[in-house]
């Protein structure tokens, strides 16, 4: 569920987001995903600085896993507080994915992409991840069951926000926790050659 998703940082505030990151990028020799975005990729990913600030921050999508090669994705809504891995960093640093759209397959392998006219904002959570080569850090998507609109494609979404959703989301864990039982908004496929 949600293992693609697209970045067209031409657009609005998502060209906002990538210029302010660029700099940054080329000091840390990373490249932003654009167009296309796939798991591991570095992503633009915002938080929320010590003013309560949204500000975008460059992060690894996926968490590296325990088994060599391993790597993390999504988190399941419901499940998100019982698993280890993912408890702390959901209390205590969620974030949110900007984008342009998202891709879904569905059981015969056809693409499908779901966007809308504004930005698509998807809620996750992030952490600073120690390897032995320095520390970066990683994030994840949150998925949770399917609305009307998606159920016919696949047997997830990810958690949509809203714009106005996103600092709540990322500052207030009270916020946060209620989100996810909300029945995410509906965003009609356009299936994808």
């Amino acid at each position: 569920m949600c293992g693609r998703y697209l970045f067209d940082p031409r657009t609005g505030e998502l060209s906002d987001y990538y210029q302010e990151l660029v700099t940054i990028a080329k000091e840390q020799n990373k490249k932003i995903a654009v167009d296309e975005v796939f798991p591991s990729n570095q992503v633009v990913t915002l938080i929320a600085d010590d003013s309560q600030q949204i500000v975008p921050i460059l992060t690894h999508w996926g968490f590296t896993g325990f088994k060599k090669g391993q790597l993390l994705i999504n988190a399941r809504a419901e499940t998100v507080e019982e698993k280890r891995t993912f408890k702390k960093p959901f209390l205590e640093n969620r974030c949110a994915f900007p984008m342009s759209g998202f891709y879904e397959w569905d059981s015969d392998k056809h693409k499908f992409l779901f966007d809308s006219s504004e930005p698509l904002y998807l809620a996750g959570f992030y952490r600073n991840h120690s390897t032995a080569s320095g520390s970066e850090d990683e994030s994840i998507i949150l998925t949770t069951k399917p609305n009307a609109t998606i159920a016919p494609i696949h047997d997830r979404m990810p958690v949509l926000l809203s714009k106005a959703d996103v600092l709540p989301w990322i500052t207030d864990v009270t916020f946060a926790r209620n989100y996810l039982l909300q029945t995410m908004p509906d965003i009609h496929p356009q299936p994808v050659s």
